[in-house]
This record gives C-alpha cells, sequence and structure tokens, in this order.
C-alpha cells in the first residue's frame, strides 16, 4: 500500500471531484463538525476521537432511541 501525492493533487484538481469535497465541507458545517475524526450516530454528534468502549455506547444509545 502506497501514497500517490501526485496522483492526490490530480485529483483535487478535477472538478468532479473539487465539487464533492465543497459538499462534504459544506455538509460538515451545517452540522458543526470541525475536525476529525468525528461520529454521528442517529441523531448525535461526537466530535474526537473515542475508544472501543465509548463507541459501543453511542451505538446503544443510537439503538434504545428506534
Amino acid at each position: 500500500m502506497g501514497f500517490d501525492a501526485k496522483r492526490l493533487e490530480t485529483d483535487m484538481a478535477n472538478p468532479k471531484w473539487q465539487a464533492v469535497i465543497e459538499k462534504n465541507r459544506a455538509l460538515a458545517q451545517e452540522l458543526g463538525i470541525s475536525g476529525t475524526p468525528g461520529f454521528i450516530v442517529g441523531n448525535e454528534l461526537v466530535p474526537g476521537a473515542l475508544d472501543l468502549n465509548g463507541l459501543k455506547e453511542l451505538i446503544a444509545r443510537a439503538g434504545h432511541g428506534k
């Protein structure tokens, strides 16, 4: 597995991918996400990293909200 920096530059200059990136940025701003990682599970937004137990708890809470 390798990283192709030149390919990334080429892809990011492609208007198709620029539109996808901008759409994702706008959605993140609308949802109040300002960085990574971030999780949205159910109706709950959790900015920042979670350990495995925290992620399991988040999923369990979302399951109870059905």
